[in-house]
């Protein structure tokens, strides 16, 4: 008996030593101190740039908590708006005023997600403007523990909601053309053979309720005469195109985002049946590239005739491609060129 209790005693030694303690953040660094909470600076995927979290400061008296909402969308004449919001909560601060100071869990021993969880952006004020990020503890994973913050916040109530800037994510005139926002400056590219490694081809395979499923058709670009219309949505990579992001009334901050590679929307049409037949003819009859260009068209027009069907991408300038199935690239006829530019 004896040696079994010495045995126990090893495993229970053994098992702290693996399962660890948790971080006490005892040494914690005082968060650092901002003039103005700003939610239209911050990324909500890396967070706020150059804003250490920690501890709240000595002498630092918060009055309010401020949540960040980079996430929302509003719809008016124009279209529809991608919104960062700014909400004031108030209330019982004390379960958040715990939050900094909540000890990170140990490392886990095990596998983890591979996932990322977006953290919540919540802010402390004091009754002078001035803020202070609030430190997120995270689990043995790395992850923020995003349930903590939400239980510290649920006794808050939102007194004021405030729009810090927007973007036209969709112009109105897309929206009620069916005309994609955005669409990308060059055609997709397939990756070299030698560099794909050789494999058996999809095989039709039954699914947990009996129902087999099969490979997937890719859509195909309709043959001459198939169709008498085609929409015809126009595109352009000039930047006097990008709707840059605009401070919502009241702001004094905010950022814009630059794309690399985006043609944004700029107007739409519809093809009578003499044009879209010219279309139809010159993607069935077009001809290779006469020599390789990888140039970033200025303008360029999508046809679509709906339906599921792919879609033809003319280039108005630059290299002047006629990409049809989305990747099969042929050289634009001037004549084509002519027509959808006018």
């Amino acid at each position: 008996m004896p040696r079994i209790r010495r045995t126990l005693v090893v495993l229970i030694a053994a098992m702290a030593v693996l399962t660890g303690c948790a971080s006490v953040p005892a040494a914690l660094a005082p968060s650092d101190i901002v003039d103005e909470i700003s939610c239209a600076g911050s990324d909500p995927l890396t967070g706020v740039p150059d804003v250490d979290a920690g501890r709240i400061p000595d002498g630092f008296e918060p009055v309010a908590a401020v949540r960040c909402l980079p996430f929302h969308s509003a719809e008016d004449d124009q279209g529809i708006w991608s919104v960062v919001a700014r909400e004031r909560l108030e209330g019982d601060l004390a379960p958040l005023l715990a939050v900094p100071a909540t000890p990170d869990d140990a490392r886990s021993l095990g596998p983890c997600a591979a996932i990322a969880t977006i953290a919540p952006q919540i802010w402390l004020t004091d009754a002078g403007g001035r803020g202070i990020l609030v430190r997120i503890p995270v689990d043995g994973c790395g992850q923020p523990k995003v349930d903590l913050v939400a239980e510290a916040i649920a006794g808050l109530t939102v007194v004021r909601t405030d729009e810090e800037q927007r973007t036209l994510a969709q112009p109105r005139e897309a929206l009620e053309s069916g005309c994609p926002p955005t669409w990308a400056a060059r055609p997709l590219r397939l990756a070299p053979a030698e560099d794909l490694e050789a494999g058996p081809a999809p095989q039709p395979s039954p699914s947990g309720d009996g129902i087999q499923t099969i490979p997937w058709a890719a859509p195909r670009v309709p043959a001459p005469g198939e169709v008498d219309s085609l929409r015809l949505c126009a595109y352009s990579t000039d930047e006097a195109a990008n709707p840059a992001t605009t401070p919502a009334p009241g702001a004094t901050t905010w950022v814009t985002i630059k794309s690399e590679g985006t043609a944004w929307f700029t107007g739409t049409r519809e093809l009578d049946a003499a044009e879209t037949r010219a279309v139809l003819d010159a993607a069935a009859s077009a001809e290779p590239l006469p020599a390789p260009c990888d140039d970033v068209p200025g303008s360029l027009v999508v046809l679509d005739a709906g339906g599921g069907a792919a879609p033809i991408t003319v280039e108005l300038d630059g290299c002047r491609r006629l990409i049809v199935d989305y990747i099969s690239t042929f050289a634009a006829p001037p004549g084509l060129i002519d027509l959808l530019a006018g």
